[in-house]
């Protein structure tokens, strides 16, 4: 018995100095099991606890220096640089110091004043996030076409036009953020992004887009699709063949007409218009049958079409600042909503039909030219649903 306690302890003395940090702790880690760890937020922190340190956040420290003891957070997974301009994140990367941690899974490097991406960050083959948005980068290395796990790519607000060819091999990539470029040559970007197979999401916003190239049809796999804060007049019809499309942002662009084929999208739940100049919705719209979210405030709409009120699992609709001067009696229909925003419209009454929303919670009728002795009706008709006025 003693000899088998014996080689016991042998054998647990062994693992944890030859095999121990290299089955285990060398393994990529789940997002679940990243967010379970413990936050450390100083160099002090980390360095007092090293072995347990996994995430590490040092955004918006005003940070001016790399310490050579970053060296010892040998299971360093997350690193949070944000906010740093001070740093030398040339040096920050190289084998001195977190260059010598192959194991990084997950880098922000956000508002760095950063106008190239360090040539160290090539050594962690693990990478599948990494954060880059608001600096001056002007190009995407190379070498990120190696990084065979990343999965999230935001580079939002840089100075990025092109996309590397090479960038198509990345079979992992699912969502990737170019908003705020404002020089994208993006048919050139869409070429390179209908080879990644399994992209999921696309920012596109504030990018001074005034087009979108055909290729753009050809993003099947697309669930959530960014377009706003652009100069789009009229999306055109091959936008609206992306089949598998769940969200659509459209807000803050010069829409005025938003074409029949929007009922190709026989998957969306989120479509959103504020901000454009549109006095009429298609009478498709009726199509898009998994509709819950829909938000068309601040147009110019006058009256509200039928078929707004045929995606029966509608649970919230915002019709705010609009001209709207009546609510139409096939509001009735939509039993399962839950909020609507009518404020800042013309309209002086409800239609008593409302009381067939049954799910109802919430209704914001602020600046609409609604007389006392109206409020006080609708407030005693409807007591379980909260009335803004």
């Amino acid at each position: 018995m003693k000899n088998l306690r014996f080689y016991f302890r042998i054998t647990i003395t062994l693992l944890c100095i030859y095999g121990f940090s290299d089955s285990i702790f060398s393994q990529p880690l789940s997002l679940e099991e990243l967010m379970r760890e413990k936050v450390y937020t100083s160099y002090d922190e980390a360095f007092e606890d090293p072995w347990n340190c996994v995430v590490l956040d040092l955004s918006y420290q005003n940070l001016t220096f790399n310490s050579e003891r970053v060296r010892n957070l040998e299971n360093l997974r997350v690193l949070h640089l944000a906010g740093n301009p001070g740093i030398d994140f040339e040096e920050a990367f190289t084998r001195k110091y977190y260059g010598s941690l192959p194991y990084l899974q997950i880098i922000d490097l956000q508002e760095n004043n950063i106008q190239y991406l360090p040539s160290g960050l090539s050594k962690f083959p693990y990478l599948f996030m990494f954060f880059a948005g608001k600096n001056k980068i002007i190009e995407i290395p190379d070498y990120f076409c190696n990084f065979e796990y990343l999965q999230v790519l935001s580079l939002h607000h840089n100075n990025i036009q092109t996309l590397p060819e090479c960038l198509n091999s990345l079979d992992s990539l699912q969502t990737l953020d170019l908003s705020g470029n404002t020089s994208l040559q993006l048919d050139q970007i869409i070429s390179i992004l209908k080879q990644c197979k399994s992209l999921r999401q696309l920012y596109l916003s504030e990018c001074n887009l005034e087009r979108l190239p055909v290729d753009i049809s050809d993003l099947q796999s697309l669930q959530y699709l960014n377009l706003s804060s652009n100069k789009l007049s009229k999306p055109p019809q091959y936008l609206f063949h992306l089949s598998q499309l769940q969200e659509l942002y459209l807000s803050s662009n010069n829409i005025s007409l938003l074409p029949d084929d929007i009922q190709h999208l026989e998957n969306l739940e989120v479509l959103v218009l504020k901000g454009n100049m549109m006095a009429s919705l298609p009478n498709t719209l009726k199509s898009l049958q998994k509709l819950v979210y829909l938000d068309v405030s601040n147009n110019r709409l006058e009256q509200i079409p039928d078929s707004l009120f045929f995606p029966k699992g509608l649970k919230e609709l915002h019709l705010a600042s609009n001209k709207i001067t009546s609510l139409p009696a096939g509001i009735k229909e939509l039993s399962q909503l839950e909020l609507l925003d009518l404020s800042s419209n013309k309209l002086k009454s409800l239609p008593d039909e409302i009381e067939y929303c049954t799910s109802l919670k919430y209704i914001n009728l602020k600046g609409n030219p609604i007389k006392k002795e109206e409020i006080q009706r609708l407030k005693d008709k409807w007591e379980n649903i909260q009335i803004v006025f």
